[in-house]
């Protein structure tokens, strides 16, 4: 019997990380490739806002409501990449997002790192 591991693209409710200043809980999706999934007890994970008031950026990717589990409009923090250990991966995965939109926060991760060209 194998053991389950979050899968990129899936998106899952994180425990709040009070030492990096949040104070609630968010859903945020896995960008690490599987392999490291199964074999680490942490995840690269982006985390989702759902004030989009600032609209889409190149490290702030749009996720339309609906995908992936999510209730709202949110935008995807590249910009905010974080290694989170699995235990504190709450909830999920509510879904998995498009490989466009992983495309898309892979691209915006890589601008937020200084290793792609706009």
């Amino acid at each position: 019997m194998t053991l389950s591991y979050p899968r990129q693209g899936q998106i899952y409710l994180v425990k709040a990380l009070r030492i990096l200043g949040d104070t609630k809980k968010r859903p945020a999706v896995v960008v690490s490739m599987n392999l490291r999934n199964e074999m680490s007890r942490t995840v690269l994970v982006v985390p989702f806002t759902s004030d989009t008031s600032s609209g889409e950026t190149p490290t702030r990717i749009l996720v339309p409501a609906g995908e992936g589990g999510v209730d709202a409009d949110s935008l995807a923090t590249c910009d905010n990449i974080l290694a989170v250990r699995q235990i504190y991966l709450e909830q999920g995965p509510y879904g998995s997002i498009s490989k466009q939109s992983l495309q898309r926060i892979q691209q915006g991760i890589q601008i937020a790192i200084g290793i792609y060209l706009v």
